[in-house]
Parts: C-alpha cells; sequence; structure tokens
C-alpha cells in the first residue's frame, strides 16, 4: 500500500470515530436533560401534595394484598386442602400432616313424632278390648355415629359405626319396643355394631372390602345410611326384600359409566334375623353370595349417593341389576334358613334437576317359612319434586305379593306421600311422611303369624315406626311421621 493511500484511510477513521464520539456525547446530553426535568416534575408533585401519593400507592398495594388472601381464604373455608390436618370436609377430620392417618367422624339423628291408626289390631276383629287403638309418642328413631378414614396410607380405608335405633330397620336389627300383642322379646334397643370394615384400594377403580357391610343387591344397598333417603325412611320395598348387612368379603370395581360389586357371605338372605356375625352362626349358610351392576349413562356417581336430586343439578340416569343366592347347611336353623333362595332385582334412577323417579321390580322364590317353592314379586315407583329451592313434595307407591303355602298370596299394596323442608340439604331437613293402605289380602291367619319376623319389619315401616301391622284385614294401618333430621 502506498503512503498516499494509508493517510487517507487514517484520516477517513478518525472523522467517523470523531462523529460517533459528538453522537454518544449529545445522546447523554439527551438523557441528563430527561432525567433532571423528571425531578423536577417529581419534586414540585412532592411540594403540591406532601406524601400523599405515596400513601396511596401503599394502600393499593395492601388493597391488592387483602383480596388475594380473601380469595385464598375461600378456597379454604371449610379448612379443606392437603396441608390441612384439621377441620371440615364432610365430615369433622384429624389428620397427620403427610395424610397417611386419618381420622373423620360423621354422626345422623333422626327424631321424630309418629302417630299410627290401628296398631295391635291383628288381635281380633276391631282390635284388643274390641276397639281399634290409637298409639302416638315421641322416639328417637336414629342416633348413628361413624368413625371413617386411612391409616398407614390413603389406600389402607376403615369404616365404624354404632347405631342406637328406636326401631329395627334392614340394617340395624335390634329388638324393638315391647309389642304385646305380636309377642315380641321384651328387650329395648341398645347400642350395636353398625359398619365394620377394612377396605383396600388396589387402584384402577378397584378395592376389596371384608368386615360386616351393606350387602350389594338393591338399589339403597348403595346409600350409606337412612339420611340419604329421600323420605328420611328406607322404602317399604327396601324392608320387605333388602339384604341389610352382612359380614364377609366383597369387591368393588368403578369406572367412569359403570360399576359392580360382589361379595360372598355368611348369609345373604336374613329377614328380620340377627346378623350372622360370628363363623359358627347357626344361621351362616354353605354359600351365600349377592351382587350388583350399574350403568350410569348420565351424571355423576356422587349424584347417586343420596335419592333427592336438589335443583341446579346435572341431569342424571343410572340403569342397576342385583341378585343373590345362597345354599343352606344341614344345621341350620329353622325356615328359611334351610332353604336354598334366590333374588333377582331391576332398578332405574333417574335425576333431573329439581325432581327425580325410582323404579324397582323384584322376583324372588322361597320367601316364605313354609314353601321353598313359593315365589315373591313385588316393585315400587318413587319420585319426588321441588317446589321451592328447600321444599320437595315426594310420594311412593309400594306393592308386594308374598306367596305361602296352601295360600293365593299375601298382598300389600300401600302409598306413601310427604314433603321435605330442607334447611341444609340432607344435612338439616324435616320431613312429614304418611303410609296409606290401599288394600290388603291376608288371610285369617294373619300375616305376622305367617311371615314371621320380615313382616314384622315392614309392619314398623307401615307405621313409621309406631308398630302397625302392614297386612292384617283388621285395622286401617294408617300412619304419620314428623321427623327432623341432622347429620353431618
Amino acid at each position: 500500500m502506498s503512503l498516499t493511500k494509508f493517510v487517507g484511510l487514517l484520516a477517513g477513521s478518525t472523522l467517523t470515530l470523531t462523529g460517533v464520539s459528538y453522537g454518544a456525547a449529545e445522546a447523554n446530553n439527551d438523557t441528563t436533560a430527561q432525567i433532571n426535568q423528571l425531578k423536577a416534575e417529581i419534586a414540585s408533585l412532592k411540594a403540591a401534595q406532601g406524601d400523599q401519593w405515596l400513601t396511596e400507592q401503599r394502600a393499593e398495594q395492601i388493597r391488592g394484598v387483602v383480596q388475594d388472601v380473601l380469595a385464598d381464604s375461600s378456597t379454604r373455608s371449610s379448612f379443606q386442602g392437603a396441608a390441612a390436618t384439621s377441620g371440615y370436609d364432610n365430615g369433622f377430620f384429624l389428620s397427620s400432616a403427610d395424610g397417611n392417618f386419618k381420622l373423620k367422624i360423621n354422626a345422623l339423628e333422626q327424631v321424630r313424632f309418629v302417630w299410627g291408626n290401628g296398631w295391635g289390631a291383628d288381635t281380633g276383629v276391631n282390635g284388643p278390648n274390641n276397639e281399634v287403638n290409637n298409639q302416638w309418642g315421641f322416639e328417637n328413631r336414629r342416633t348413628q355415629l361413624f368413625f371413617s378414614g386411612n391409616v398407614v396410607d390413603p389406600s389402607w380405608k376403615y369404616l365404624v359405626g354404632m347405631a342406637y335405633d328406636s326401631q329395627p330397620d334392614p340394617y340395624v336389627r335390634n329388638v324393638g319396643p315391647v309389642e304385646p300383642y305380636h309377642g315380641a322379646s321384651v328387650e329395648g334397643p341398645q347400642f350395636q355394631l353398625y359398619y365394620a370394615q377394612i377396605t383396600k384400594d388396589m387402584g384402577d377403580g378397584f378395592s376389596v372390602t371384608v368386615g360386616q357391610q351393606n350387602a350389594a343387591f338393591t338399589l339403597q344397598s348403595q346409600l350409606f345410611n337412612a339420611g340419604m333417603t329421600q323420605m328420611g325412611e328406607y322404602s317399604l320395598f327396601e324392608y320387605a326384600f333388602g339384604l341389610g348387612q352382612q359380614v364377609g368379603i366383597s369387591a368393588k370395581w368403578e369406572k367412569d359409566m359403570f360399576r359392580a360389586m360382589g361379595g360372598y357371605y355368611n348369609a345373604a338372605y336374613n329377614p328380620g334375623g340377627t346378623n350372622a356375625t360370628s363363623w359358627n352362626n347357626n344361621n351362616n349358610q354353605s354359600v351365600a353370595l349377592a351382587g350388583r351392576a350399574e350403568f350410569k349413562m348420565a351424571g355423576s356417581w356422587d349424584q347417586f349417593s343420596k335419592e333427592s336430586s336438589f335443583k341446579g343439578e346435572e341431569f342424571g340416569l343410572v340403569g342397576g341389576a342385583g341378585i343373590f343366592w345362597q345354599n343352606s347347611r344341614s344345621s341350620n336353623d329353622v325356615p328359611p334358613y334351610g332353604f336354598s333362595p334366590v333374588g333377582i332385582t331391576v332398578d332405574a334412577n333417574a335425576k333431573f334437576g329439581g325432581f327425580n323417579f325410582i323404579g324397582q321390580v323384584l322376583w324372588q322364590n322361597s320367601y316364605a317359612f313354609e314353601n321353598p317353592n313359593a315365589s315373591t314379586w313385588g316393585f315400587n315407583l318413587q319420585g319426588g319434586a321441588f317446589l321451592t329451592e328447600d321444599f320437595e313434595l315426594f310420594g311412593a307407591w309400594n306393592y308386594n305379593n308374598i306367596g305361602f303355602t296352601g295360600q293365593d298370596g299375601v298382598a300389600s299394596n300401600y302409598l306413601q306421600l310427604g314433603g321435605n323442608w330442607y334447611f341444609a340439604k340432607n344435612n338439616m331437613k324435616l320431613t312429614v311422611l304418611a303410609t296409606i293402605p290401599v288394600n290388603t289380602n291376608a288371610s285369617t291367619q294373619g300375616a305376622d303369624a305367617t311371615a314371621g319376623d320380615s313382616f314384622g319389619l315392614i309392619d314398623v315401616a307401615a307405621s313409621g315406626g309406631g308398630g302397625t301391622p302392614l297386612t292384617t284385614p283388621y285395622g286401617s294401618n294408617f300412619g304419620l311421621v314428623v321427623q327432623l333430621q341432622l347429620m353431618f
């Protein structure tokens, strides 16, 4: 490169750098001027308002923090959440921090006034002392306490329940109040075991349960207790045909649209008797199987943990079927334990967000004591509708045709009508229930004497706990119940 070219390049570079430096200096001068201007404006604002501007900014920030706290607390209004170790979540609970050990406490209390017409009238054409009796009074229908939760880890679950009931029902087989015209035992109700079961959750919707549990068969066998029923009481259909509670082992498989459950028990069909809770009980069967399957066409399974359908709920529809069979031992007690009965039931349960409908039908053989070949059938139609957000009217029609030796059968045909006032849904409600006989077809022998304890249970249901005979040709057998329910 020549000296002339080198000098020219050096001069050009020097001019370029000088221009860049001048531009940068000019930009720095502009920035400095803007900063000085902002400082002047801030000083002017502070002079005019003092520190008020900062106070308002702080207040706005505090309001934002408070809103965030309130929003968070609303999600924890019941002390729920994985981090909570005590509080209320569909029951009062205590839990370890890791959730591996948990205790939940629930209770059901039902107190009611009962008036029964025709009580004891099966002892004569006009009842005892040649008159039709009217009985009325208060009773502590159900006082039940439940302990549930998990141990070791959330997959090991337990449930223990205690019950003190004034009357027997399909799930609590205590000895009710003295019924001198029926010749019942003088023993009264007492605290007794309700649930006693251990469940292992295997995952993928499959679980296994051992212990004293509801035998899966009818629709109401899937309810936790009577507090989840629409009428505050089990249906006459359940009193007649439900398997109640049994001791054994069962399995359950539940998916989004289908669930099935079934078990092997000491006994399945055990009308009116005490639960076969020990291995050497005389009522134990050689084989006793019961099961149920349900197909959900709409809604969620949680909807069907209760019978009523509150306003605003989504549409739900489930179809179900159940079956039981047992084979007796030669050492079994008097019939029906000496027979090998089988029963089949089919039902549908629909919820429409404000009203519901239930339909059930059943066929069973070996229902009666005397004749193992006598068959029985019956149905139950039940429904309810909310007239307001908190008031529901309901009704049910129950018909059972019980077959006996040398008889055309004993028919029970009853209507039940009433209403619920919900103060806090099923947690607190007032129920009025009337049971009205349509007609009966009992023999002169009397249905209670023929059907034994099975009809003794239905008697209790028909009178609402007053002991009115259900299928006798003498009294009117009308029952009226006013019941207050508290459940948590």
